[in-house]
């Protein structure tokens, strides 16, 4: 119920990159708001129903109420202009001349066209994704014009966006996704448009030509079955037949304007448009905005600058132990660090809010303990804590460690990285302070939602 009361929309993305981009100072009353809204989530969650909290305090200017605006001016400007562009485009099917269309031009043109740059928007969409840009060239040609709009052409928010992680980039990416499937819908109200009205004032005829002798009636007779499969059945009458197509040949030689009709062609390409034009960009309207929703609902603020906040204010969390139950932990001691329970149970009971309900060392997870590292997890319902040294940090290991453990847990599993250095006396002490940013940025680059990283410290 928290989480639905406080969710998430373009306009609180765009507030909220450009609030982190002020670099605010974050008040006490803010954190303990921030500390009670959080209380008892995980992961993703937590940082979702945190952050968005911590922006209702930090919240300033309208950026995000003027860049929505303005992308709605833009897709109104966009949906105008395609209309118009479907307009043109069928005129410029009808031969004045002859007074009429030509068949295979209309659909190799106005339909085949519109699949093509499907295929092309898919293609290059697929590869800004594997260059990690996240936005194709339209993309950020609409968010450049709408920011331009808004007056923000050069946003720091825009460039936080960019490097705030996959989930919040996508929220933007399917909202323009949105904004360039509507022009195609109005594009192809614009065909239907003027293809109606061509009928309705004039004499409009249809044909086609070819130089070659079958094939190309041939290639013609199959391309209508095919198309007209969705309206056959209950229409009949919109599925030109091979009399009809052999009537409507333009043999080389003839002269004069053509006669109207036949009725059949203008039906089969008016519902030819809207099958497969008009029907296609709504069906991937409607998926970008199912699209949209979903990222915005699975936002994980994974963006180093994202993380950082989040770490500065989770820390400022105290919480008396008695105040929930609390869930055991697994806790992995990498490297054996000779740590052990009693020394940490009351930083871990007091600061990560867990006990360690199993102590083992990183052996149980290793290929070939699958039963082992069944039980040892079963008895962690909070999760798994991986205690390490400050010192002994080995990105590879620790990567594939992490593999390890998400292949056993699943990616829900709240997974807690707890650095802690050894003193003589075998006891926990502070990691230095570069070993915490070697840390941070080390689980910041894992990229995990449910993964935070915590540095033992005394407490007073």
């Amino acid at each position: 119920m928290r989480e639905r009361a406080k969710a998430w929309n373009l306009e609180d993305v765009v507030d909220f990159e450009q609030a982190l981009a002020g670099r605010p100072a974050t008040g006490i009353e803010i954190r303990g708001r921030v500390a009670e809204a959080a209380r008892g989530l995980e992961g993703a969650q937590a940082r979702r129903v945190g952050l968005r909290t911590w922006l209702d305090g930090q919240r300033r200017g309208p950026s995000g109420r003027r860049f929505d605006s303005a992308l709605g001016l833009v897709a109104a400007c966009f949906g105008l202009i395609a209309w118009l562009a479907g307009l043109s485009a069928m005129l410029g099917m009808w031969d004045r001349d002859l007074g009429g269309v030509n068949v295979m031009l209309f659909l190799a043109v106005l339909i085949g066209g519109q699949w093509l740059l499907l295929l092309v928007a898919v293609i290059g969409w697929v590869f800004s994704r594997r260059a990690a840009q996240g936005f194709t060239g339209v993309q950020m040609a609409v968010g450049r014009i709408a920011r331009k709009m808004a007056g923000e052409s050069e946003s720091a928010w825009w460039r936080g966006l960019a490097d705030g992680g996959a989930k919040p980039r996508a929220v933007l990416g399917w909202r323009l996704a949105r904004i360039s499937q509507a022009a195609g819908l109005a594009f192809n109200l614009g065909i239907l448009s003027c293809l109606l009205g061509l009928v309705l004032v004039r004499n409009v005829g249809f044909y086609w030509e070819t130089t070659t002798e079958g094939a190309m009636r041939v290639a013609l007779e199959t391309g209508v079955r095919w198309l007209s499969l969705p309206w056959s059945a209950w229409w009949p009458g919109a599925v030109p037949d091979a009399a009809v197509i052999e009537a409507t040949r333009l043999v080389p030689g003839d002269t004069g304007a053509l006669g109207a009709g036949p009725a059949a062609w203008w039906q089969f390409l008016l519902m030819a448009v809207i099958f497969w034009g008009f029907l296609p960009r709504g069906l991937w309207w409607l998926l970008a905005w199912r699209a949209e929703r979903r990222a915005l609902a699975e936002l994980d603020f994974q963006g180093k600058h994202h993380r950082a906040l989040w770490r500065e204010l989770a820390r400022g969390e105290r919480q008396d132990v008695d105040e929930k139950p609390l869930d055991g932990v697994l806790v992995l001691d990498v490297g054996g660090s000779g740590l052990t329970p009693e020394s940490l149970r009351p930083f871990l009971l007091r600061n990560l809010r867990v006990h360690p309900a199993a102590w083992k060392s990183t052996a149980v997870l290793d290929p070939g303990e699958e039963e082992e590292s069944g039980r040892a997890l079963a008895l962690a319902p909070a999760g798994v804590v991986l205690l390490a040294e400050g010192w002994a940090l080995s990105p590879p290991r620790m990567t594939a460690l992490h593999g390890r453990i998400r292949a056993a847990t699943g990616a829900e599993t709240p997974l807690k990285f707890l650095v802690a250095n050894v003193s003589p006396e075998s006891l926990p002490e502070a990691a230095s302070a570069e070993e915490r940013r070697e840390w941070e940025r080390f689980v910041d680059s894992l990229r995990d939602p449910a993964a935070e990283v915590y540095f033992y410290q005394e407490n007073p």
